[in-house]
């Protein structure tokens, strides 16, 4: 009985002591955002988020239109009137390709994410999202927005200097999966990368961000 309750014990310590990190991490800003103070904050781009994943959307202009112009040959719907935003994340290619919804997902992609896997990069089309539930506005400069797209751009692993799409990985609304730089798990996971993405465009970070409540706590706290 004392050994059941030590296997029972230790995994819920480890799982308190990582979203208790998690926390910590969300409150301390990381000395390592760049700071752009005088830069004037005109642009918006928002913060997709439900409970496990967040994504990262930026507006749709010549900028952006020119610096992605490859999700066109791919199939992407750059051209549509109605296209507003690039909804762009980082993930685990097995959990991020194969779980659309949560009951989608098992245990065989969850330990693959939770101890290491390659990782992908999506990329969806967005319509009017500022009145969504699940957004978060943030406020950048055009310098800023920049530099992020710089740093996603970077996240895009590539062949000949193009981005590696994956064939026939969508949920079918346009999205599409490529191949990306880094590799997923548990202390890496797609809300670090998320916080990188801001770093780069000048907005203050925690520490560690690895779930998307302490991502959205350091906004609240710090924006």
């Amino acid at each position: 009985m004392k050994r059941l309750g030590l296997l029972i014990a230790v995994p819920f310590f480890i799982v308190v002591l990582y979203l208790f990190a998690a926390l910590l991490g969300g409150i301390i800003p990381s000395v390592k955002t760049v700071s752009h103070n005088n830069e004037v904050r005109d642009r918006t781009i928002y913060l997709t988020a439900n409970a496990l994943h967040a994504d990262i959307a930026i507006p749709v202009d010549a900028v952006s239109r020119e610096q992605f112009g490859f999700l066109k040959a791919d199939g992407f719907p750059l051209d549509n009137p109605n296209l507003k935003y690039l909804i762009i994340g980082w993930g685990s290619r097995d959990f991020y390709t194969s779980t659309a919804e949560y009951s989608d997902m098992d245990f065989a992609t969850i330990w693959r994410a939770a101890t290491g896997d390659a990782s992908v990069m999506h990329v969806a089309p967005g319509g009017d999202i500022s009145k969504s539930d699940n957004t978060v506005p943030i406020a950048i400069s055009q310098a800023g927005l920049e530099r992020m797209i710089g740093f996603m751009l970077e996240s895009f692993s590539k062949e000949n200097g193009k981005p590696m799409v994956l064939p026939g990985a969508t949920f079918g609304y346009g999205d599409l999966f490529y191949e990306a730089v880094g590799r997923f798990h548990i202390f890496n996971p797609c809300n670090v990368w998320v916080s990188k993405a801001l770093s780069r465009a000048g907005v203050s970070t925690g520490l560690w961000t690895p779930t998307t409540y302490s991502l959205l706590l350091h906004n609240w706290v710090y924006h």
